[in-house]
């Protein structure tokens, strides 16, 4: 009777193992997921797209996408920390802070290890160039650029008859370059396990959309729950808005954010 050794059949038990889980485990890779898994369940992965760069686009002072891209920093730390030995400090992250608004007691309470988060707080007029250089560097997990409420970035403030001004061929020109910034910053990190985060004003006026692997747009409508929506993604799954119910810590996070934006701010480490 024919039989085969037990080496000879763990071969291609395993090449058959691996042929079903490989893909799951590589869908898995392909995503970051958040610390706050109500925002990972309304998101088409279970979280952010990895390799790219992802716009979080929420009113100005709502905090939420700070809250998110905090989160975001919390998970790639934990998880390398996870995949590490007891030795293992966790991922580097940095956020580029030009508008100096990063709370430090909100980022730890996020879970943050402040020990491995870089800030930059530049200059407004070197905030592309800066942004470009950390990301291109490939040694953060997370990179965060808080460009929400910085003048001119994104086409924020053109208001009403303006567009034929001088101010508004200005705030064209200056998005027309970060449109170009934008596209750096994705070759930066494409082909990576980093994600680029960078935190816009929803309610800005723009003539043309940044070329981001995912935006999504963060809307309050209560204390507890806020919606959700991807506008857009790189494999086109655009989503109508999700309403997501906030644990009570994301809720204490978010009044803190607000509460603080008169209140001095604590020393963070500063490049």
């Amino acid at each position: 009777m024919f039989s085969m050794s037990p080496v000879a059949l763990a071969a291609p038990l395993a090449r058959d193992l691996l042929r079903h889980t490989l893909p799951e485990f590589e869908a898995r890779a392909k995503t970051l997921p958040l610390s706050i898994q109500e925002i990972n369940d309304a998101l088409p992965e279970g979280g952010l797209p990895r390799g790219g760069v992802v716009e979080l686009a929420a009113p100005r002072g709502l905090g939420r996408s700070t809250s998110i891209a905090l989160s975001a920093c919390a998970a790639a730390q934990a998880e390398a920390r996870l995949r590490g030995t007891s030795t293992t400090a966790g991922a580097w992250c940095a956020w580029i802070d030009p508008s100096g608004s990063l709370f430090a007691p909100a980022v730890a309470r996020a879970g943050v290890d402040l020990s491995r988060l870089l800030v930059v707080r530049p200059p407004l007029e070197t905030l592309a160039k800066v942004a470009v250089r950390v990301a291109t560097s490939r040694a953060f997990s997370v990179v965060v650029i808080d460009a929400a409420g910085v003048p001119g970035a994104f086409g924020q403030g053109a208001g009403k008859g303006e567009r034929s001004s001088p101010a508004a061929g200005r705030r064209e020109e200056d998005l027309a370059r970060w449109v170009n910034v934008v596209r750096k910053l994705a070759l930066a990190t494409e082909g990576s396990d980093g994600t680029i985060l960078l935190l816009t004003d929803r309610q800005a006026a723009r003539p043309m959309p940044l070329p981001v692997a995912m935006r999504l747009e963060l809307e309050q409508v209560a204390e507890d729950r806020l919606t959700v929506r991807v506008a857009k993604d790189r494999r086109g799954r655009v989503t109508s808005p999700t309403t997501v119910v906030l644990g009570e810590r994301s809720r204490a996070d978010s009044r803190a954010e607000r509460a603080a934006g008169s209140e001095p701010r604590p020393a963070l480490s500063r490049a």
